[in-house]
């Protein structure tokens, strides 16, 4: 799953570069309002549903948040 969420999040967000590691998505504008209900949209074709207003904005900042977001999503929050 780790991949998809990869692909999916570059696609969304227009860029590879959304997945080098440590690289603010929020403040490099890479991961903007539209890139992220993009992301979730896609997300949920795969049975995975964030309500970004039930979590911490922070865990969306890096690839390595929203990976380890997904993973507790997947593990039934």
């Amino acid at each position: 799953m780790e991949e998809t969420v990869k692909q999916l999040l570059a696609n969304a967000c227009g860029s590879p570069q959304a997945l080098s590691p440590g690289v603010d998505l929020i403040e490099t504008g890479l991961l903007d309002s539209l890139a992220m209900i993009t992301f979730l949209t896609d997300l949920e074709e795969y049975g995975i549903e964030i309500q970004p207003t039930q979590v911490n904005p922070s865990q969306f900042r890096t690839l390595e948040g929203i990976l380890a977001l997904v993973k507790q999503y997947q593990n039934g929050v």
